[in-house]
C-alpha cells in the first residue's frame, strides 16, 4: 500500500499522513488520498486536478503529495520545520493536487 504525506503548499505544513488517516494506508493514488483528507476536514465541496509536483511553484492552492518509504516514522507534528525539512529530504514528491472551491 502506498503511504502518502500531504503538505499544504500555502501554509507549508504537513496536514496528513496516510499511515493513520481514517484508518491505515489504502490502495489509492495521490488524488484519492487528498480527497479522503478533505472529506474528513472540510464541509465545502472542491474540485481537484492532479498535476506534476512542480506545479506547486505556480502559486496555485493545493497539496504537494509525497510518497513515504514503508519504514518512515509517523509524522507527529506537521508544523515543526525540522520535521517538514526531514520529510522533504527523505520522501519523493509524486504529485501536486490543485484544489478549487465549488
Amino acid at each position: 500500500m502506498p503511504r502518502y504525506i500531504i503538505l499544504d503548499n500555502v501554509t507549508g505544513s504537513i496536514v496528513a499522513d496516510t499511515l493513520d488517516l481514517d484508518g491505515p494506508p489504502r490502495e489509492e493514488g495521490p488524488l484519492e488520498a487528498v480527497e479522503r483528507f478533505d472529506a474528513l476536514t472540510l464541509e465545502d465541496k472542491r474540485s481537484y486536478a492532479l498535476e506534476h509536483p512542480s506545479a506547486a511553484l505556480n502559486e496555485s492552492v493545493g497539496y504537494i503529495v509525497y510518497l513515504a518509504p514503508d519504514d518512515y516514522p509517523k509524522i507527529k507534528d506537521g508544523r515543526d520545520q525540522d520535521v517538514i525539512d526531514a520529510m522533504i529530504a527523505d520522501c519523493e514528491p509524486v504529485a501536486f493536487v490543485e484544489v478549487r472551491e465549488l
